[in-house]
């Protein structure tokens, strides 16, 4: 009798606005299930070297989409657990790729919360054009979070553990 392979453990892909507790929840499931860690923020900053709003400064937002997504689509780490950065959603090829990766789920957080969360988007690197609200960026990211998402947490009102714990239970992981 042949014995098969064990499957691939199941990745967890974190879309949603930046200031939903993508790498705190992210992190936090990694300890729990083993799996290992990428943060995408993370890995382009390594990679180029510099700030992810030094990055935005010296690029555009439209470069900086085209930077962000070469490296996601790089990404071979099946079987972890990704926080990606909040704009990687404008990406299809990039959303394509990750959706191979693992189950991609939402943090989704409404803009009364994430406003209260930070103040000073652009100190932290977000994609945000001058004169924008979070609720602005909010609305025009809703429909594309929506459209990959294949499982969705109202992370509002929770707690990083009770995300987690949401999350290991929609997944059985």
């Amino acid at each position: 009798m042949a014995s098969e392979n064990p499957p691939d453990p199941p990745g967890v892909v974190l879309i949603g606005m930046p200031g939903s507790g993508k790498s705190t929840v992210g992190k936090l499931l990694s300890e729990q299930t083993g799996l290992p860690f990428l943060d995408t923020d993370a890995l382009i900053e390594s990679g180029e070297s510099k700030r992810l709003a030094e990055i935005i400064a010296e690029h555009t937002a439209e470069g900086f989409r085209t930077i962000e997504s070469s490296y996601v689509q790089s990404i071979q780490s099946a079987g972890s657990v990704i926080s990606t950065g909040g704009s990687v959603c404008y990406s299809p090829q990039a959303m394509q790729h990750l959706s191979t990766l693992g189950t991609i789920v939402w943090l989704d957080v409404s803009p009364d919360v994430l406003e209260q969360r930070f103040s000073d988007a652009f100190e932290r690197g977000v994609l945000i054009e001058p004169g924008t609200s979070l609720s602005d960026l909010y609305h025009s990211r809703f429909p594309l979070y929506e459209k990959y998402a294949q499982l969705k947490i109202d992370a509002s009102l929770l707690t990083p553990p009770e995300i987690v714990s949401q999350i290991r239970q929609q997944l059985a992981l």
